[in-house]
């Protein structure tokens, strides 16, 4: 069994949030991203999920061969949470500037 690559593993979900958060936004800006995305699969929403899974799994291969393997979980972990909460307060405060102005 290969070994898991923690470093690699935090920044791809990292990235992938990033993605993700400006998958989202744009998606609500651009009508023809958002039909962009649902002309991949049945809605858009599908779609950035495929898109997001295919982006961290490639992302992971690419960036586990250059990043040390140290493992260093706990920071990892803190991160991954950091950037979680950063991504879902941009959506959350992108549609409440959308819904009051």
């Amino acid at each position: 069994m290969r070994e898991v690559n923690i470093r690699a593993m935090g920044a791809s979900v990292v990235l992938t949030i990033i993605l993700i958060v400006i998958m989202t936004i744009y998606a609500e800006l651009s009508e023809s991203f958002k039909e962009f995305l649902k002309s991949l699969t049945i809605h858009h929403w599908v779609s950035k999920g495929v898109v997001s899974f295919i982006f961290f799994i490639a992302l992971y291969f690419i960036v586990s061969s250059s990043i040390s393997k140290k493992e260093d979980i706990k920071k990892s972990v803190e991160l991954v949470i950091t950037f979680t909460i950063l991504g879902s307060l941009a959506i959350f405060g992108f549609y409440l500037y959308e819904f009051f102005i």
